[in-house]
């Protein structure tokens, strides 16, 4: 048996986790940023990188888009929370996560859980007929303080080498 299948968290412990990545995709898709920001920690780290393919002999290398600490990240909500701060989200835009494909393990750290999971998130725009789809995988470190579950990190990979808008203002 293989050192990841043994680190894997029993199914109960499962069943919290893909609860809690559910209740953080809802919360985002209602625009409810301050509810997810309470899910979590105080030293959060949240990137979203995309990826330069050159050709098929050189690999594709990523590049950050958001590289953020929480207390960037919450500017950022601020600005994309106030019609009179942003343009690209004024009418806000609409949209849908699914997460799906879902492994934990315990990681090295008591009490963290190393998480990943693929990203399916649909996002349209009231001003236009045409939305677009972001399609990533996520590497996130979950901690677990008694029955309170919290995003310490986030790193998102989308599968994308040019965003289908020119910008990403919505956390995926």
């Amino acid at each position: 048996m293989s050192d990841a299948k043994l680190n894997a968290v029993d199914n109960g412990l499962f069943i919290e986790i893909q609860r809690f990545l559910f209740r953080e995709a809802a919360l985002l898709d209602r625009r409810d940023y301050e509810g997810w920001l309470a899910l979590t920690t105080g030293d959060l780290h949240y990137r979203v990188t995309a990826a330069v393919a050159r050709d098929a002999a050189t690999a594709a290398v990523d590049y950050a888009i958001i590289d953020e600490n929480v207390t960037a990240l919450r500017s950022r909500i601020d600005q994309i929370s106030n019609p009179r701060l942003t343009r690209a989200e004024n009418p806000p835009s609409m949209t849908r996560r699914v997460v799906s494909n879902i492994e934990a393990y315990h990681a090295e750290r008591q009490g963290e859980f190393s998480v990943e999971s693929y990203l399916l998130a649909y996002r349209s725009r009231p001003s236009s007929p045409k939305g677009g789809f972001y399609v990533a995988v996520r590497h996130d470190t979950l901690r677990r303080n008694g029955s309170d579950w919290r995003l310490a990190r986030r790193n998102v990979q989308l599968d994308h080498t040019t965003l289908y808008d020119g910008a990403l203002s919505t956390l995926l």
